[in-house]
């Protein structure tokens, strides 16, 4: 079993740990850059700083396009995980007293490791991610994630439980099971793939740099239909906590438009068929199937 990590957490003291499981190989930030594929990369949570925004969210899309598995532990620097990755919603850490055990929400996970895991955290997610869920605290909390940004990307795995300490409050053959699972994550990765993913991006074409924009908009018309833009704006913040502005969501619309996904106005009703196409695409129908629900619940209390 192989893992990486980046060349400026080799003298931590969790990269030890790591290497009780798995053999590690330190890998500079530039050639991870130039040439992302190979084993699993292994992101200790202190790396997401504010001044590795930029440079985490290369290196994110990178590994994604050339299918390699990301698992990310902690401890955390920041709280805000999900902008070095680009969720398509919010994905925050909330910290909490310590939990002992998590129980697997996961039928494949469940059928390796059993249903419940003694794996100490100290912290939970707090996110509208339902679909990549894996495993939550006592108080059904996520603790475990698996976001994937498309069908073909690599996965990247969220993590609270804390797989590289020891602690008196984790069973250590859980806690090497459960890291040896994740790090078996091993997709076949073409020569045609690999040769793709370390070619530089392309110039940001509209529709794609406007992903972070047109998602939780497709989301939202997919789900809830014809609306106004304000309401828009107000549900994206409130059941997917994306700041979106007005200016936001007129270019989410003209693009869409331009797409052939939705009228220019949000008000007129769209291609409900097309948008959906749009979110399986990107693997995002269990995010359609929740927000449809939490939407249904809003229209029944109201």
């Amino acid at each position: 079993m192989k893992a990486r990590i980046v060349e400026a957490q080799a003298d931590l003291f969790e990269v030890g740990v790591l290497s009780q499981t798995a053999e590690v190989e330190s890998v500079p930030m530039d050639r991870l850059l130039a040439d992302p594929s190979g084993p699993p990369l292994v992101v200790i949570g202190g790396l997401l700083d504010a001044e590795r925004l930029v440079e985490m969210r290369k290196l994110s899309s990178a590994l994604a396009r050339a299918r390699v598995a990301v698992i990310v532990v902690p401890p955390f620097t920041g709280l805000d995980l999900g902008r070095y990755f680009e969720t398509p919603v919010q994905l925050g850490v909330r910290r909490r007293a310590a939990y002992s055990a998590a129980r697997i929400t996961d039928g494949a996970l469940e059928e390796v490791l059993g249903g419940e895991v003694k794996v100490r955290s100290d912290h939970f997610f707090d996110t509208a991610l339902g679909g990549g869920m894996l495993a939550v605290d006592a108080q059904s909390k996520p603790v475990l994630l698996r976001y994937q940004a498309t069908n073909t990307a690599g996965p990247v795995f969220f993590s609270t439980l804390q797989l590289l300490t020891y602690t008196a409050l984790t069973d250590e053959a859980h806690r090497q099971s459960l890291l040896w699972h994740l790090l078996s994550w091993t997709p076949t990765v073409t020569a045609e793939a690999r040769e793709i993913a370390r070619q530089p991006p392309s110039p940001p074409k509209a529709e794609a740099v406007g992903e972070g924009l047109l998602v939780p908009v497709v989301l939202l018309l997919a789900a809830g239909g014809p609306q106004t833009a304000e309401l828009l704006r107000s549900r994206a913040g409130a059941l997917l906590g994306v700041d979106l502005s007005a200016n936001d969501v007129g270019r989410a619309l003209e693009e869409l438009t331009r797409q052939g996904l939705a009228a220019s106005d949000a008000s007129a009703v769209s291609d409900r068929g097309a948008l959906v196409r749009f979110l399986e695409q990107r693997g995002m129908h269990p995010y359609l199937r929740e927000l449809g629900a939490l939407l249904a619940s809003e229209e029944t209390i109201t």
